[in-house]
């Protein structure tokens, strides 16, 4: 639940009627769910790491010590698997014969193993879509990606309740196996009736007490990671010091696999959204000045003013793709403009741009964004003056704004005023908020 701690866009729909949304408000109001987006990615982004590396050891235990023989199922579990279905619902009174796992049992530990592996892909295919392009599209594109993703999350909430429902159900016997890692069974040998009780009952109580206090530790750390003290001490750009500085390494590994031949999609003009979303007034408060110009800051101290129609006697170049926002939703717009690197070239900012990062502020200084100069660099980034063919509206950043299609939408800055270059990153709002610095697709 920890990605959606902001409106979020899951819900089954028939043209405009809605017909289930997933999270409607009463879950928010009963679980006391914050509504932070930038902290739930962050969080989300942290534990993909630890429940990818449990699940890599867990597999690689399973197969060095030999115990996926006793998980795999075998020719007939799924004909078995149906009989314990009809024992469990009390329709059938025998049930098949029984190893260890019965063959409903298998087929669940083989099942959500591969439903661990279909996690790790799609998400990877959702996170970045653009960089693993290959990725996304054998998996039936960024939509289909993201229903498999939600799909596979309800596998686990169900597999967990049924899991805890039937280990309740087959009694204190099995509950005490799940929690200690071994199981009493009945045996009819002398030795086995001579074994210590004792022993069973500390084994059992040391199990327990371990539990407990991880239990106790996982919930403290949660807790004191949250807690007010990082108010004082230790929030950085929107998030606690430790998230923060995870939330860095993650944009270190995006910066590392970003590729600038990577194209992102393309659609034909029909398909293009007449009304163009819109997302955020920030830097648009006030109407822009008739005698607007682009400033652009030099290496060596000096400013550029570049006018608007200086800016569109660089070759037009158009784009229709589908633009995605951080906030979950998406869509296919037709936008305008003078390549970026076109714009690097014409006005001999080659110095500038083998620089390691650009800021872009809003006339105002109210909104700004810093980028990775690869990223801006690529072939399809504009600086935008147009949207389905027509002059870019007040509300979508006249007179010119960034199009950036290897980015989320928090980086395509409207109404761009100043642009400078840097080898420190530059300061950027919703990074300052708990976004991903990178934010790249």
């Amino acid at each position: 639940m920890l990605i959606y701690w902001a409106n979020d866009e899951y819900a089954i729909t028939v043209g405009d009627y809605q017909i289930i949304n997933f999270f409607p408000k009463w879950i928010y109001s009963f679980f006391r769910f914050p509504h932070r987006l930038a902290e739930g990615m962050a969080y989300h982004f942290i534990f993909m790491w630890l429940f990818m590396m449990n699940g890599f050891l867990y597999v690689v235990f399973t197969a060095l010590s030999g115990q996926w023989r006793q998980l795999v199922p075998k020719k007939h579990s799924f004909k078995e698997a149906w009989q314990v279905l009809l024992h469990d619902l009390h329709i059938k009174r025998f049930l098949p014969p029984q190893d260890k796992y019965n063959a409903a049992q298998r087929i669940a530990y083989s099942a959500i193993i591969v439903m661990g592996f279909g996690s790790v892909i799609t998400g990877i295919a959702i996170y970045k879509p653009v960089q693993f392009n290959w990725l996304c599209n054998l998996l039936g594109g960024y939509h289909m990606a993201r229903i498999e993703h939600f799909i596979l999350t309800i596998g686990y909430m169900l597999f967990f309740l049924v899991h805890v429902t039937q280990v309740i159900i087959a009694g204190w016997n099995n509950f005490r196996s799940v929690v200690a890692g071994f199981e009493i069974v009945e045996d009819t040998k002398e030795h086995a009736k001579s074994a210590p009780q004792k022993i069973i009952n500390r084994r059992t109580w040391i199990s327990f007490s371990v539990l407990g206090v991880g239990t106790l530790l996982a919930w403290g750390g949660w807790k004191w990671l949250r807690g007010s003290a990082w108010e004082k001490r230790g929030v950085t750009g929107g998030l606690p010091k430790p998230v923060r500085g995870l939330s860095n390494a993650n944009d270190q590994v995006a910066e590392t696999i970003f590729n600038s031949n990577r194209l992102v999609k393309t659609y034909p003009k029909n398909l293009a959204a007449r009304n163009v979303r819109r997302n955020g007034t920030l830097g648009l408060k006030n109407d822009p000045e008739k005698d607007w110009t682009l400033n652009v800051e030099k290496k060596n101290g000096s400013v550029l003013q570049i006018s608007l129609d200086e800016i569109k006697s660089l070759p037009r170049t158009e784009i229709i793709y589908d633009f995605k926002c951080i906030e979950g939703w998406d869509q296919v717009s037709h936008w305008g403009g003078a390549r970026f690197c076109d714009f690097i070239d014409h006005y001999k900012l080659n110095e500038e741009a083998a620089m390691k990062y650009v800021s872009l502020v809003t006339p105002d200084k109210k909104y700004f964004v810093g980028i990775d100069l690869p990223s801006v660099m690529h072939s399809q980034t504009l600086l935008c003056y147009e949207v389905n063919g027509q002059q870019l509206p007040l509300v979508h950043g006249y007179p010119l704004r960034l199009i950036i299609p290897v980015k989320y939408g928090i980086k395509n800055l409207k109404r761009i005023g100043t642009m400078s270059f840097s080898d420190v990153r530059p300061g950027d709002y919703w990074a300052q908020r708990g976004y991903d610095y990178h934010s790249g697709l």
